[in-house]
């Protein structure tokens, strides 16, 4: 076994329910709170239970609703702005990976309060990350299971001037407290439920298949793959009564976030491109990496014969007669099954993508997403990520 490091300084409260530990420590992390959220989070009148929650803490609370997907720089600039206003002591993110990021984020900034989001992200003037101040303390309450920005120690923003996704990422930025309560998912639409789960799919996968993966996130990985297959597709079917559903795909969204977060193995290329889709197109993150999945997949297997025939019988194909090479070369077809069983089968021509947008695309995924890219286990040129992109059209 090699040599691996994790560290989990968050503490956690999973299942139904948990929520309501709010009213008992909440007070701990100061005396008022920015509650981030998107509209949704008030329509379901999830907004007003945890503002309650809060009071009955003893916490004062000001409010941020406008959360929008993907969250752009200008608006994080603008909250931690509104942050030191109302002399806020901690931030709540409540929804899915946009409000939790956008908590996560103003609380960083607010405690540097120095300069723009942009100055931070790769690329930027202060992205070295050198003597970082402690951030204000981050409770995250995560509503979807997607993104699993509940468990790790980054943040993503859209970048508006270069149409990039970059992220930040410090051991500081993991949150103080996450709570995983699947009550709050029960309403969410088959779709939201599909490009959310999907992302867990992939954060799982890709940290099974990374060069930083170690035997902590093998297991945590191989774990979340087992539920996302058993449960994804209940959730989507029936996911306002599947109760059992919602509680497993919780469990794995965290999982997968634990594993390419404090487990240490990041994701790989597939995200690296994903994210530079997503800067292009705004579409949904989950879905920005189903079309690049088979073509990746085609061009790494060989890296690692065993593993992507694990991946294979997690995905449910092959058979036990088959040899490791066979059931490892099976991973392609498996992976487009997958895809096709949760109505992922997408192509980057579905998510709005152009011809034109290869370029800048490519030159984004190597200005932002380098580091991703090279945990792959085979070397990513720039003219591979441009026949990739090609690929996936």
């Amino acid at each position: 076994m090699n040599q691996f490091n994790f560290t989990m300084p968050t503490k956690f409260y999973v299942g139904f329910g948990q929520v309501n530990v709010l009213r008992e420590i909440a007070g701990e992390y100061g005396k008022k709170a920015l509650l981030c959220a998107d509209s949704t989070m008030g329509e379901l009148g999830f907004l007003e239970k945890v503002k309650n929650l809060l009071k009955e803490a003893g916490v004062e609370v000001e409010v941020i609703d406008d959360v929008q997907p993907n969250p752009k720089d200008v608006d994080i600039d603008r909250q931690v702005a509104y942050f030191l206003e109302k002399g806020c002591d901690f931030t709540v993110g409540l929804g899915g990976g946009s409000s939790m990021d956008t908590a996560k984020a103003v609380a960083f900034l607010a405690a540097q309060n120095d300069g723009s989001v942009r100055d931070y992200v790769a690329g930027g003037v202060k992205s070295a990350l050198e003597e970082v101040k402690q951030p204000y303390p981050v409770i995250c309450i995560t509503t979807t299971a997607g993104t699993g920005s509940e468990a790790t120690k980054w943040f993503v923003v859209t970048d508006t001037v270069n149409h990039d996704k970059p992220g930040v990422g410090h051991d500081l930025l993991m949150p103080s407290v996450s709570i995983v309560d699947p009550e709050f998912m029960m309403s969410l639409p088959a779709n939201v439920t599909r490009s959310c789960g999907i992302d867990v799919l992939f954060h799982a996968m890709e940290a099974y298949v990374a060069k930083c993966a170690n035997a902590f996130t093998d297991m945590a990985a191989l774990e979340a793959l087992r539920l996302v297959m058993k449960y994804l597709g209940r959730a989507i079917e029936n996911g306002k009564e599947d109760r059992e559903a919602r509680e497993g795909m919780a469990w794995a969204n965290t999982l997968g976030g634990i594993v390419i977060g404090e487990g240490n193995s990041g994701t790989v290329a597939i995200h690296a491109l994903g994210h530079s889709i997503g800067g292009q197109t705004n579409a949904p993150h989950g879905l920005t990496m189903c079309p690049l999945a088979v073509p990746y997949i085609e061009r790494t297997w060989r890296a690692d014969m065993e593993k992507y025939a694990n991946l294979t019988r997690v995905f449910g194909y092959g058979e036990d007669t088959m040899s490791t090479e066979e059931l490892a070369a099976l991973c392609p077809e498996a992976m487009r099954g997958v895809l096709k069983k949760f109505g992922c089968d997408l192509t980057m021509k579905d998510l709005g993508v152009t011809e034109e947008m290869i370029g800048p695309m490519t030159d984004s995924v190597f200005h932002t997403m380098g580091g991703v890219l090279n945990n792959s286990l085979v070397e990513f040129t720039r003219e591979d990520v441009i026949a990739l992109y090609k690929d996936a059209m």
